[in-house]
């Protein structure tokens, strides 16, 4: 067949899990908590399971583990930072599980590698070699219990490259996702798609997208 008459490949991603969990009534106290999604994972683990499920029953090829405010800054500010290992771990394998019952082949399951403060505020990112030694620590976890990293929601080109080279270190496949302003077709940050693509052209990316 001539490439030219070759069907382009579709993959599917999940759609959203916190507001999932809130529109089912997940079992968390207080939704103003910076880690309440997280909290899922103790509070109500099978609901975070069926929504995995919902979404490889409806079509995702790619499901992302729970993980995304299982971050260390987020968790020391409500004392949990003892938990870090094992809500990562958590996150994973109820993803896993989901797969598992989902009687779908070639379903992947993604570990998040997410803004490490607070969301859409590229003022609070810290340095290059700060985030990197952070995302090592969660894709370290990661790398033995997904298939590959989604390093998402992402307002700068330096939070990508640290997330892109962590995910290297421990062979984890990666895609990368950057968030846009509204008003502009650049990253939160004010930096350039253009710039952000070129940053990472050294980096084994498998990936590039805009959430």
């Amino acid at each position: 067949v001539s490439s030219h008459h070759m069907s382009p490949v579709v993959t599917l991603l999940d759609g959203a899990m916190g507001t999932e969990l809130q529109a089912r009534g997940a079992a968390v106290p207080d939704y103003r908590s910076s880690i309440w999604s997280a909290m899922a994972l103790l509070r109500d683990p099978d609901l975070v399971r069926q929504i995995h499920l919902d979404y490889i029953r409806a079509g995702a090829d790619v499901i992302i583990a729970n993980n995304y405010a299982v971050v260390p800054k987020l968790l020391a500010r409500e004392s949990m930072m003892d938990r870090f290992d094992g809500l990562t771990r958590t996150a994973c394998r109820l993803a896993e599980r989901a797969r598992d019952d989902g009687g779908r082949s070639g379903v992947r399951v993604a570990g998040s590698l997410p803004p490490l403060d607070t969301t859409y505020r590229a003022d609070l990112v810290g340095s290059e070699e700060e985030l990197f030694e952070t995302y090592l620590r969660i894709a370290r976890i990661l790398a033995d219990e997904v298939d590959l990293a989604i390093a998402e929601t992402l307002t700068t080109v330096r939070e990508a490259v640290a997330a892109v080279r962590a995910a290297a270190q421990v062979g984890l496949p990666i895609w990368v996702s950057w968030n846009l302003r509204l008003d502009a077709p650049v990253l939160r940050g004010g930096e350039t798609l253009t710039d952000a693509a070129a940053a990472l052209a050294h980096l084994p990316v498998e990936g590039l997208m805009v959430n």
